[in-house]
């Protein structure tokens, strides 16, 4: 009658397990607290100032009324490589001037520029405009120069 426990106990194995907690992954509990109003994320490269080093990272997010909102993070890795958040700035004049950003890409060869896209310009208004990001965390944006 050796087998006459062993489907109880195989039942009482799989409940067991069924019942514990699952174990949560902490990177997809980050990736789930995503925003859902936030488009597009790019790292587009590094940066490097009194000794330390990091990444930038560039966020766009849409409002409900279809405005852009666009920042500029400056992330500083640790000694481990982990980065962290060292800075964050709006770029304010695109919330401001109620832009759609359809696009952007970056460049890095004198520090940080963001050539912005936006969909349906009306009128006069530009099609692209530029922003150059300083260090310290001052930038200039206005109408692309091309």
């Amino acid at each position: 009658m050796p087998h006459a426990f062993a489907k109880p106990a195989l039942l009482a194995l799989v409940l067991a397990f069924a019942a514990a907690p699952a174990f949560a992954d902490p990177l997809a509990d980050n990736v789930a607290a995503i925003d859902p109003s936030i488009r597009e994320i790019r790292v587009p490269g590094s940066w490097e100032k009194d000794g330390k080093k990091g990444l930038y990272r560039v966020v766009l997010s849409r409002s409900g009324d279809g405005t852009s909102h666009l920042f500029v993070q400056w992330l500083v890795l640790g000694a481990d490589g982990t980065p962290s958040l060292e800075r964050s700035i709006e770029i304010a004049e695109v919330a401001a001037q109620k832009l759609a950003v359809s696009d952007f890409t970056t460049d890095l060869e004198n520090g940080l520029t963001v050539f912005v896209a936006i969909a349906h310009p009306s009128g006069d208004d530009p099609a692209s405009y530029e922003l150059i990001v300083e260090d310290d965390g001052s930038y200039r944006f206005g109408p692309a120069s091309n």
